[in-house]
């Protein structure tokens, strides 16, 4: 049986789980468990989760309304 170690293991790969990941994977040896392929977390499917104004015509006092 194949054995592989790391220094951190993160359960998941949402957006906080992938954050972490990348923020260790320069000083660590990292390991990430996921249900599915990266790809398909719900991460982006939280509408109104995250906002940004990006046109001339919109604020963040905009967003806060």
């Amino acid at each position: 049986m194949l054995h592989t170690y790391f220094d951190t293991l993160i359960i998941g790969s949402g957006l906080a789980g992938l954050t972490l990941a990348l923020n260790l994977a320069s000083s660590k040896k990292v390991g990430l468990i996921t249900k599915q392929a990266l790809l398909d977390g719900a991460s982006g499917w939280a509408q109104g989760g995250i906002a940004a104004a990006l046109s001339e015509k919109d604020s963040p006092e905009v967003h806060i309304r």
